[in-house]
């Protein structure tokens, strides 16, 4: 299968994924207020050990659409360390406009901890496939 396309289904599926999140795990009483009585998610995942409930509720979306922003720019310019640079810098800005309550949200420093840390598996794992399509 052709690179682009691959790149395109993996920002596709990303961005699906996120969302599905939303939906499934989340109470949507944020996104729709004058529903009355609609406040437990569709899933309810608080069996699972907090720590896991916590990482799939509040930072494993934020990470996949990191990592489809990444996708995207690297899709458009070819340039990896542009890539990985511009959705850290996005996500970074992103957070701190939550803490300073311009955008909706909770500002989180964790989430920025896991972003920095699975946009670096990103690169080295794109950088390795870089390296083997260059020797073949």
């Amino acid at each position: 299968m052709n690179t682009k396309i691959k790149s395109v289904l993996f920002i596709v599926i990303s961005l699906s994924f996120g969302i599905l999140l939303y939906i499934l795990f989340r109470p949507p009483l944020s996104w729709f207020p004058d529903i009355k009585g609609w406040d437990k998610a569709i899933i309810d995942i608080s069996w699972l050990p907090s720590l896991l409930s916590s990482f799939i509720l509040y930072h494993l979306s934020d990470i996949i659409w990191s990592l489809a922003l990444a996708e995207a720019v690297y899709l458009i310019k070819n340039n990896l360390i542009l890539a990985v640079i511009s959705s850290l810098i996005l996500t970074i800005l992103f957070e701190l406009l939550q803490i300073l309550k311009v955008v909706k949200g909770t500002g989180d420093i964790w989430d920025i901890i896991f972003v920095t840390v699975f946009l670096s598996i990103y690169y080295f794992i794109k950088r390795k496939g870089y390296k083997n399509e260059k020797e073949t």
